[in-house]
């Protein structure tokens, strides 16, 4: 088994791998566009070593309606289709009110005592977080650029997936 500092680094460098090649696909996404605009083309062959391995295209979307003022769209709603309007609790409310319970095996209204049986307990997954020194990213880039961090822990199949 592989100790702690040795897998946090690999969490850190995958990280940064992955936040790199996000920002390389966005601007290559925006390149790959003008440039189909230019040719006035909608897709592309992609081609490695003599061999089309994927068709790329761009996507337009079909318009569609979208509710832009919800307060006039319910009063619409109201008057020409009443028994399509339901009663509900605000969200704010809603929030104040499972910020403030008190929780046990139950959920318990903090001033009244009254348990909330329409309340359920659930416990949250753990996770992971990466977060960077100032300069943990560009350190990691650079070490990956020089060849001292070896990147070939993303298995191909990893990346296939």
């Amino acid at each position: 088994m592989r100790n702690l500092r040795d897998l946090a680094l690999e969490l850190a460098a995958i990280t940064v791998i992955a936040d790199s090649a996000k920002d390389a696909k966005e601007r290559v996404r925006d390149e790959f566009a003008d440039a189909l605009e230019a040719v006035g083309a909608d897709s592309a062959k992609a081609n490695l070593e003599g061999e089309d391995i994927a068709k790329v295209s761009l996507i337009k979307p079909k318009r569609v309606a979208q509710i832009n003022d919800d307060a006039a769209f319910t009063k619409w709603v109201a008057k020409n289709a009443p028994t399509e309007i339901v009663q509900s609790v605000r969200d704010s409310y809603r929030k104040l009110l499972l910020e403030t319970l008190v929780i046990d095996d139950v959920a318990m209204h903090p001033s009244t005592g009254e348990i909330l049986d329409f309340i359920t307990i659930v416990e949250k997954a753990s996770y992971i977080s990466t977060r960077f020194q100032p300069e943990g990213r560009s350190k990691v880039l650079e070490a990956i650029s020089g060849q001292r961090l070896d990147i070939t822990m993303i298995s191909p199949k990893e990346l296939e997936e």
